[in-house]
């Protein structure tokens, strides 16, 4: 390879005015071997095409070929036959959309929607304006559960190693097996869900478990909350849910905790701290947030003031925070090397400062 002379380079920059870009140094010598290659980066042959003869193959090749592909669609299609309702819904308008209200769960907890069907199928989720859990919002989940409708590896109809049975079949073969387990009070009968909140379903499972006392009833998540209900054990001595009132909070201290997309309550507690930044209904100033994470969350997007550290380190961080506002039996914790004491002394200040209304959540 010819090397590259930079003083010719040089010479040829400082005569040329305004802005000049280049992506390398033999784009800017218009080298040989990089005009080549500007010469053949695109399709095979184009050089090429400045032929008469060859340009007028190739289009006679790709009128070919459009040609073919239209003739695709000019087979005959069966015949259908579009039957009218018998006797038509009421609600049921074509061309008019309806709106139901209901309720999509995400972890156990019920997120109050709308949804939008069109002649009975439904078509777009909405938020409830008029639910005080969401204030009118939805996320991601709820707007990605429609698709679950319409998903083509979805289960049409019920399976039985690999081939098609009706739901009698099915009812009847469970029902055996449960029969099979009476005289033993469900022993070897194992029933296991996801996290039920529903009071319908709850009822349906406990009346279930009545008629096999010995039976057992798993929940299994595979994201749960366990160690929330852990820690809510430890504190309050039962388990409980811990409501957040963002709307009364003046700062706000996030430990590694996404309150605005993982969290129960989660498009509350957005739409409460966003209407607190609203300097409005007699609001002066704006609430604070700190948010000390190991990722990249919607809530650390929001802080005010953000550090980074890894998911062992957060423990270190909390404890330093606790022993500076005199935590009983809190010895402060080894703090990262990203992490500097004046950032926990400012912090361990606006909470003293702030004290009563203020919250801390833990991830």
């Amino acid at each position: 390879m010819r090397e590259l002379d930079l003083s010719a380079i040089r010479a040829r920059l400082e005569n040329k005015s305004g802005p000049t870009y280049w992506r390398s140094l033999e784009e800017l010598a218009e080298t040989e071997a990089f005009t080549e290659f500007l010469h053949r980066e695109f399709p095979a042959q184009a050089s090429e095409f400045t032929d008469p003869a060859g340009r007028r193959t190739f289009l006679k090749l790709m009128g070919a070929s459009l040609a073919l592909a239209g003739a695709a669609g000019c087979t005959r299609q069966p015949d259908e036959a579009i039957v009218p309702y018998v006797k038509a819904p009421e609600e049921i308008i074509p061309g008019k959309p309806l709106l139901f209200a209901t309720a999509m769960t995400h972890g156990g907890f019920a997120t109050p929607i709308l949804v939008e069907s069109h002649m009975g199928r439904p078509t777009k989720v909405e938020p409830n304006p008029e639910h005080p859990a969401t204030k009118g919002g939805t996320d991601v989940f709820a707007q990605g559960s429609l698709l679950d409708l319409y998903d083509p590896d979805r289960s049409q109809t019920i399976r039985f190693r690999g081939e098609i049975r009706p739901w009698s079949e099915f009812a009847a073969a469970i029902q055996g097996a449960l029969n099979s387990q009476r005289a033993f009070n469900g022993a070897g009968f194992r029933l296991l869900t996801e996290t039920v909140t529903s009071p319908s379903l709850g009822a349906q499972i406990t009346a279930l478990l009545s008629a096999f006392p010995a039976a057992k009833w798993i929940q299994y998540d595979a994201v749960s909350r366990d160690s929330v209900r852990a820690g809510a054990k430890a504190v309050l001595g039962r388990d409980v849910e811990t409501r957040y009132k963002l709307d009364q909070a003046d700062l706000v201290l996030s430990l590694d905790s996404d309150l605005f997309e993982q969290e129960p309550g989660r498009l509350r507690y957005a739409r409460d701290f966003s209407d607190r930044r609203r300097l409005t209904n007699g609001h002066t100033t704006a609430n604070r947030m700190y948010a000390i994470e190991s990722r990249v969350s919607n809530t650390g997007s929001m802080a005010d003031h953000r550090i980074a550290v890894r998911a062992s380190d957060v423990d270190g961080v909390a404890r330093a925070i606790a022993a500076g506002l005199g935590v009983a039996g809190v010895s402060a914790g080894t703090l990262p090397k990203n992490v500097p004491d004046t950032f926990v002394a400012a912090l361990v200040k606006d909470l003293q400062a702030y004290r009563g209304k203020s919250l801390v959540v833990a991830g």
